[in-house]
């Protein structure tokens, strides 16, 4: 953005960018947001952009101490799979036709809307977005998406809701939360089968890990570990995160499937015009964990890590039954 010196171009820059002497600094610009904080679990750099095969608006990139760790080139918000029809929505296109629609993006700081490029501080980042999804076949109206990102610290606190628009459909299945998170080498599913770092091959398809709902009733969180750090993603059970559209006897996670990781949240539902869905869930970056007793099984299989909830930092404390408890942050002196 061009700023000369004049009254009116100083107040209009500063309206639609209110300045917030805070932790959190904010570049809006062409379209793209780029977010950084200084936190205790690490440097955090989001960016957001229109991405993936159907150009939708999502967090694009995550980087933790200037290394990324997170690229959106495939779906973090999943899309929806029809029973023997296709896909709807996230990276997925039928044949060459794009199968979802970014219609409207609203883009806050600390609740004030930022409506021309600028850069501000402040504590929490708010990026609504309204997506269109598409019907498989025939390309008529499947869904309204509306997601939530509220950015603060190291965390993106998701809020994702779908009103269907079509006749009669069946969701064969709907992972919602993914992970696009780079060169993991090992993954944590407390609660779960693998309730101790487990590794495995690195490959597209054939070496998966996958458990049911009923072999774990209270798993809620996956976190995986790089190099370069760690990434978990909690589910909450609010909505479809207490896997009520789920059979017992179906998966409720699956990783290292063509290299991504993946709650899943529906499978073979009905679904028809009026019905509505939503969920929530929290991605957090971390240079370390907090606590890591999940090495041996004799060590407890409890594991806390850093993440933020409203701009305000938190422990989340996960138990060996997969459940979770939010503790206070208490700074080092």
């Amino acid at each position: 953005m061009k700023l000369n010196l004049s009254v009116i171009a100083v107040a209009s820059f500063f309206a639609a960018c209110p300045a917030v002497s805070d932790a959190a600094t904010v570049t809006f610009r062409n379209g793209k947001i780029a977010y950084s904080e200084k936190t205790p679990w690490g440097d955090i750099d989001i960016a957001f952009a229109n991405c993936m095969a159907n150009n939708l608006y999502t967090f694009s990139s995550v980087s933790i101490d200037g290394k990324e760790v997170n690229h959106t080139e495939s779906d973090n918000i999943g899309p929806f799979l029809i029973d023997q029809k296709g896909w709807s929505g996230g990276n997925h296109v039928n044949d060459d036709r794009l199968s979802a629609h970014t219609r409207n993006v609203k883009v806050k700081v600390d609740g004030k809307e930022l409506t021309g490029d600028c850069t501000v501080d402040g504590k929490i980042l708010t990026v609504e977005v309204d997506n269109i999804l598409l019907h498989p076949t025939d390309d008529s109206d499947l869904a309204n998406e509306h997601v939530v990102y509220t950015v603060s610290g190291n965390s993106i606190d998701v809020r994702t809701s779908h009103e269907f628009l079509c006749a009669p459909e069946t969701i064969e299945r709907y992972y919602g939360m993914q992970s696009m998170f780079m060169n993991e080498f090992e993954t944590l599913t407390p609660g779960g089968q693998f309730a101790t770092w487990t590794t495995y091959p690195v490959t597209s398809t054939g070496n998966e890990i996958q458990f049911t709902k009923a072999s774990a009733p209270k798993f809620s969180t996956f976190i995986e570990h790089s190099k370069n750090g760690y990434q978990a993603a909690h589910m909450t059970r609010d909505g479809l995160g207490d896997h009520h559209m789920v059979r017992d006897d179906d998966i409720i996670f699956i990783g290292n499937s063509w290299s991504k990781t993946y709650h899943k949240i529906i499978g073979m539902q009905p679904v028809k015009a009026g019905d509505r869905f939503n969920w929530h869930g929290i991605y957090s970056w971390f240079r370390e964990p907090v606590a890591d007793n999940c090495r041996n099984a004799a060590d407890g299989l409890t594991f806390e890590y850093g993440a933020y909830i409203d701009g305000k930092p938190c422990i989340f404390h996960i138990n060996s039954d997969g459940s979770l408890k939010v503790k206070k942050f208490k700074k080092s002196k």
